[in-house]
């Protein structure tokens, strides 16, 4: 017994599952429950139609047969169910449709058409006979078939009413099938319940659809009230906002949070075209490539979504950056009904973005173009196949790291900032200017004629060197030194192009600075060779570990010098200086000469340039003095010794230390030591020079002017740095016999020279009459070839004892 109560409610179970069409919560289900209610009282007036119908098709059937009366009777009765019904959907029509209804009125339901089944079953069972006609008889068999199918179909929603209807109605007419011999077989029967069992397969199959297509329209209404809730939320609590566009693109339903940001702007918001909003000159004029109102229109124009859109709006009478997202909208059928989408304000965002950039492709200090977008801009000429319509300009400020060592990087950087203004008001609007780094600047001029004005433009670009810098009441005259490249003759490729502009800027500081040069090809070669000359002069210098010392660290006056002289490529060669009025030996001058092992003994016109741009002339200047010194400590106490000093070694050298060591080392009186300099030390870094001359005289040393008269003579530095002697240039004494004007410029210098105390030495003398003259003049001092030509030491000295014994002869 246990085993069929169980079975049976297994069976149960598994029938109850079926009708199950749907799996929600009480809430949920409640309102499921009244779609299916809905569902049924939608067709009520089109199956109370058809139980009318074919109950009066019965009346008729029926009419004047001895079964009239009982048919008479129940289709009273079907009368009343189908007026039960109508009245539940009269009522549904005159009030809202609930939104919730409980199990009861499923239950009651599927007893209405459980009654309305037995209403219809009873009826086969009352009138199947074998009185009525083929013509009735399959008529009365099409209305109940008709009836189960069209009953099943009509209450698919609640399967259990549906099904119960159906079985009830099919067990009548099974009934009917075996009550009266209309058949002989069980064929008849055995179709009816093949029919039934397939309505009610497909009333379940129905059902489950329903059920399903519930529990999906309940998903997506939860997620349309997150989706809601989140947005408010959103709306609520974020930075960004929503906006809304109609089809013809014009704002809709606007959030109050777009209207606040808006402003004053957002009067007759709804009857403004979104594009309209925003600021349109402004886009054009910076965007002229990839204007970003531009790309919204063509957005909106062709329905496609965009993300991360930034466009400029102006709003409380500052320009903002807006960041908009959005995508179209359509509707179920696929009807095109506007937009969506999100807004946010990120000029803050924007204008970090827009430093960056300018950071990355600006110089901070100039403002003006930096190395990186100067090269971009170069590539970019070549990818667009124009490289062939513009100049490059490689500048180099001269001596420029003066300014930075004796008054400080604040100076120079106003120096800089001063200096590219000028050059940027001197190029034209079209051309690109650039601060490489440092002191280095280039130009990129473009158009047909960059070619034949890029001299033009060169010397107005030296022509605003012309007027000195004043920074803080300091005039300082600054230098430049150009470099010039055509394209695409001097180079059809970045690289070269580079290269050639960057030889050319080589070649123009070569030439005495302050000028510009073309690039040659020539030059190539000359560069070559310079380079080969300065890699043998480091290796010349590492033969030796002192001045191998000196190449790899700065100065130290712990530095070990050793006694003996130091031989090696490089020779001190020794010119002998005569007191004019006595023919006597007053010292030497000592010059560096270079014996090379393969090109033999170069001239210092060519290795001491490229010494200096080096900065190798420091080992060797400091050796040159070191050795000369200790070569003159061994000679009279009236001799003394003259040593050049470049102003790279002012400059970076720490001369007051190398002279007061070298003094040290070679125990010579300071008092013998005689330092020649040039006038453009004075000129271009006056108040360092200053300050290392007067402790240069503190120590005791002497200071002589190398080649006065030639470079820029000012009689205000005569008077404020503490020279000994003026040394007059050898192209005044070469002219003495042949131009007047030399003999009164070299008796103006020695007057001079006189007048602030100072000794004079005449340079470059190779004849007696010339030395006749510069005595007569008052020169004190002189030396030449006349006297004697630069020897290596023991010739030097061999030199003079002769010239002291022919002069000691004449004077006797």
């Amino acid at each position: 017994m246990d085993y069929f109560t169980r079975r049976w409610r297994y069976f149960g179970r598994k029938l109850a599952a079926q009708f199950r069409i749907y799996d929600a919560d009480a809430a949920v289900a409640a309102g499921f429950r009244a779609q299916q209610i809905k569902a049924i009282l939608r067709l009520t007036p089109l199956t109370m139609l058809a139980n009318s119908f074919n109950a009066g098709l019965i009346l008729l059937i029926y009419w004047n047969t001895a079964y009239f009366g009982p048919v008479l009777v129940w289709s009273i009765s079907l009368i009343g169910a189908i007026l039960l019904g109508t009245r539940a959907w009269l009522r549904q029509r005159q009030q809202p449709a609930p939104t919730q209804v409980s199990k009861r009125a499923l239950k009651r339901a599927s007893l209405h058409a459980t009654a309305l089944g037995i209403i219809w079953g009873v009826l086969p069972i009352l009138a199947f006979n074998s009185q009525l006609d083929a013509t009735n008889t399959l008529l009365l068999t099409t209305i109940c078939t008709g009836m189960i199918c069209a009953g099943g179909f009509a209450l698919a929603t609640i399967p259990q009413a549906a099904i119960s209807y159906v079985c009830v109605l099919s067990l009548g007419c099974e009934i009917a099938l075996f009550h009266d011999h209309i058949t002989s077989h069980w064929s008849l029967a055995v179709l009816l319940l093949l029919y039934a069992f397939i309505i009610c397969f497909a009333v379940i199959a129905s059902a489950k659809t329903f059920g399903a297509r519930l529990m999906a329209e309940a998903a997506a209404e939860h997620q349309q009230q997150l989706i809601s809730l989140l947005l408010h939320d959103f709306e609520a609590h974020a930075s960004d906002w929503l906006w809304e566009l109609n089809p013809s693109g014009f704002v809709q339903a606007p959030s109050k949070k777009f209207m606040a940001i808006l402003g004053s702007r957002a009067t007759n918001l709804t009857h403004t075209r979104f594009t309209d909003l925003f600021d349109a000159d402004y886009a054009r004029n910076e965007f002229s490539d990839t204007n970003p109102i531009s790309q919204l229109e063509l957005y909106l124009n062709e329905r496609s979504a965009f993300r991360e859109l930034v466009i400029p709006i102006f709003i409380h009478d500052e320009r903002h950056w807006w960041q908009l997202t959005a995508k179209p909208l359509f509707n179920n059928k696929e009807q095109f009904i506007g937009w969506r989408g999100v807004g946010s304000d990120v000029t803050h965002k924007y204008k970090a973005e827009l430093e960056m950039r300018r950071l990355a492709n600006f110089d901070s200090l100039t403002n003006l173009a930096n190395r990186h977008y100067f090269y971009m801009q170069l590539e970019a000429l070549k990818k667009q196949n124009q490289f062939d319509a513009f100049t490059l300009f490689f500048l180099d400020l001269d001596n420029f790291k003066n300014v930075n060592d004796s008054l400080g990087h604040g100076v120079g950087d106003l120096v800089l900032q001063n200096i590219a203004q000028r050059l940027l008001n001197t190029v034209r609007s079209n051309d690109l200017l650039a601060r490489l780094g440092g002191d280095e600047f280039a130009i990129i001029s473009h158009g047909e004629d960059s070619a034949a004005q890029a001299g033009l433009l060169a010397q107005r670009l030296l022509n605003t060197f012309v007027a000195p810098c004043v920074i803080n009441g300091k005039n300082l005259q600054m230098g430049c030194s150009i470099g010039i490249a055509l394209a695409p003759d001097h180079g059809k490729d970045t690289e070269t192009l580079l290269k050639n502009a960057d030889m050319a800027l080589y070649a123009a500081k070569s030439a005495g600075r302050n000028t510009f040069r073309f690039y040659e090809p020539g030059m190539e070669i000359v560069a070559q060779q310079k380079l080969h000359l300065l890699n043998d002069m480091r290796a010349a210098l590492e033969e030796h570990a002192a001045t191998n010392k000196l190449l790899n660290k700065h100065f130290s006056e712990d530095l070990v010098w050793p006694q003996t002289p130091i031989l090696g490529q490089f020779e001190i060669f020794f010119q002998p200086q005569i007191k004019l009025s006595t023919q006597e030996v007053i010292g030497f001058e000592a010059l560096v000469r270079w014996h090379h092992p393969e090109l033999g003994l170069v001239s210092p016109a060519q290795f001491i340039p490229v010494a200096e741009e080096s900065n190798l002339i420091i080992p060797i200047g400091t050796w040159v003095l070191v050795e000369a010194c200790k070569y003159a400590s061994k000679w009279p106490n009236n001799w003394r010794v003259a040593v050049n000093l470049s102003a790279v070694q002012f400059r970076e050298g720490n001369v007051v230390d190398v002279v007061r060591w070298a003094l040290q080392v070679s125990r010579l009186a300071p008092e013998r030591l005689e330092l020649e300099i040039t006038e453009s030390l004075l000129i271009h870094d006056n108040i360092s020079a200053q300050e290392t001359l007067t402790a240069l005289r503190k120590l005791g040393v002497r200071i002589a002017l190398d080649d006065f008269g030639t470079g820029y003579s000012s009689l205000a530095y005569l008077r404020t740095f503490p020279l000994n002697k003026l040394k007059i240039d050898r192209s005044f004494v070469s002219a003495l016999t042949k131009d007047a004007s030399a003999l009164a410029i070299v008796n103006a210098i020695i007057q001079l020279a006189e007048a602030l105390m100072l000794d004079t030495t005449a340079e470059g003398i190779e004849s007696q009459l010339e030395a006749e003259i510069l005595r007569s003049c008052g020169c004190s001092d002189a030396q030449g070839f006349y006297f004697g030509k630069p020897l290596p030491l023991k010739s030097a000295l061999a030199h003079v004892r002769q010239f002291e014994q022919h002069h000691e002869f004449d004077r006797d």
